[in-house]
């Protein structure tokens, strides 16, 4: 993602026409009371642009905070004649505390002084840093970030160690999007499931804007010192809340399940561990290699593609790598992942003598993905193992990994799926109804869900048709 400040902003009004005003609320119990908030900000102002509401509201919820700056944004005016990178950092931490203390005065708060535009050369010590935080915090943490796709690389770097420490120490993430709004269109649709937290009574914001002027004013008439808050930019943060992208990562108890019933659900936290016992006790748990149904299955998918000459097919979920053998015969290159270390062993191995365009990758969606844009995406048997909200941050990985038009396939098993979130149903539906300006076609089979869609985010949606 490439932008500028200087560019034209979204205009706010486009937001709202689209529903921004309209989203839902954060849910009650999303902040534990009487837990600890620890707010992350990349560049003084994130945290007043992006959290004000969550910080005016920690003593409602009785919660000891502290926020974390990385960095002083001392770069934010890189051609100025008038400030030099020293002066502008002394200025713009003034500002921090400044805005701080208006928002709350019980705060703690530490700066780290990591070079502005240069974070994600830090990320061992930014994660190191969340991690001492959490470890003298009381009670169950919330940790607040910037958003880890929202185009900057120092807020993405801070929102993606937050991701990776709060899954390793089970506690919420909270990220807040700053510049996405600025350069992201409303009919991007990853912000439709993000929540809203609203501003308690007496929370000015555009008073607590005032409190950075380095940024919301023209330094001087120069050039070189122009603003860099435009009033275009700052209206996005005026409309009366913080809005967060919510990652639960809290561990359930080992005897119940998410809502207190029944026995623990595993999900994606847990799906490393969990397949790699599995894979330990037989090296094809699933019998992929000589099961009729399993082999059938594969035929079915493959004949059904749409294209058989791919550039590059994403696999999400390869286990031991038998349907990634298929598809690299329909694409230049393919990248398949998995959780599970064991099972990759066993793809690697297989793989060894038969393909040098398959890349095998360890990695657990929706907290890693890998590089690369693919025009296919393969989800299959492995969407059952992510939370809803789980699932929605890997769709939202998919469209940002995407072309404005490209295959997207779901195959399924139908039966009862136990200890697991989702079923096959769960999951189409909702990878079917993410990308609400699409075009559409799917097929189903009895013992399995299989659908292939091809999906086009420019066209007029459609109605699709099942094909039996």
């Amino acid at each position: 993602m490439s932008f500028s400040h200087r560019d034209r902003s979204t205009r706010e009004d486009a937001w709202v026409q689209a529903g921004v005003l309209d989203l839902s609320l954060v849910p009650d119990g999303t902040v534990t009371e009487g837990g600890s908030i620890i707010v992350l900000a990349a560049h003084p102002d994130d945290e007043a642009l992006g959290a004000a509401a969550l910080l005016s509201r920690a003593d409602e919820w009785n919660c000891q905070l502290s926020v974390l700056l990385f960095s002083a944004g001392e770069n934010s005016h890189p051609n100025s004649p008038t400030h030099s990178r020293e002066q502008l950092k002394s200025v713009r931490i003034k500002e921090f505390y400044r805005a701080l203390s208006t928002i709350n005065d019980t705060h703690s708060s530490r700066f780290l002084a990591l070079p502005d535009g240069r974070l994600p050369e830090y990320t061992n010590h930014i994660q190191d840093a969340i991690r001492q935080e959490i470890a003298r915090s009381r009670g169950p943490v919330t940790l607040i970030a910037p958003y880890s796709e929202d185009g900057h690389c120092d807020h993405e770097a801070v929102g993606a160690s937050a991701l990776e420490v709060g899954r390793a120490s089970g506690v919420v993430v909270l990220e807040y999007p700053i510049w996405y709004w600025h350069w992201a269109a409303p009919t991007d649709p990853r912000w439709h499931s993000w929540k809203v937290l609203t501003d308690p009574r007496g929370l000015d914001r555009q008073s607590l804007f005032g409190c950075y002027e380095s940024q919301t004013r023209p330094l001087s008439d120069h050039s070189g010192d122009e603003v860099i808050l435009t009033s275009a930019h700052l209206k996005h943060f005026g409309r009366g809340g913080d809005t967060f992208v919510i990652t639960d990562f809290r561990r359930p108890p080992s005897d119940a399940g998410e809502h207190g019933e029944g026995p623990a659900i595993n999900d994606a936290s847990s799906a490393s561990s969990v397949f790699d016992d599995v894979h330990r006790q037989r090296a094809d748990p699933w019998t992929v290699w000589e099961s009729e149904y399993e082999i059938a299955k594969r035929a079915t998918l493959v004949a059904n593609l749409p294209s058989k000459s791919f550039s590059h097919i994403l696999e999400i979920g390869c286990s031991v790598g038998a349907l990634t053998r298929d598809l690299a015969a329909c694409s230049a290159k393919v990248t398949a992942i998995d959780a599970s270390c064991e099972a990759l062993k066993t793809a690697k191995y297989l793989q060894a003598r038969t393909s040098t365009k398959i890349d095998l990758l360890h990695a657990t969606v929706p907290f890693e993905w890998p590089n690369g844009h693919f025009d296919c995406v393969v989800l299959s048997e492995t969407g059952f193992y992510l939370t809803r909200s789980q699932l929605q941050r890997t769709l939202e990985r998919i469209d940002g990994t995407t072309p404005s038009r490209f295959v997207l396939v779901l195959c399924h098993w139908k039966g009862e799926i136990k200890d697991w979130p989702l079923n096959a149903d769960e999951v189409h539906d909702a990878c079917l109804g993410y990308w609400k300006r699409s075009r559409i076609e799917f097929r189903t089979v009895a013992e399995y869900r299989l659908d292939i869609v091809t999906v086009d985010k420019t066209a007029d949606p459609v109605s699709a048709e099942a094909v039996e």
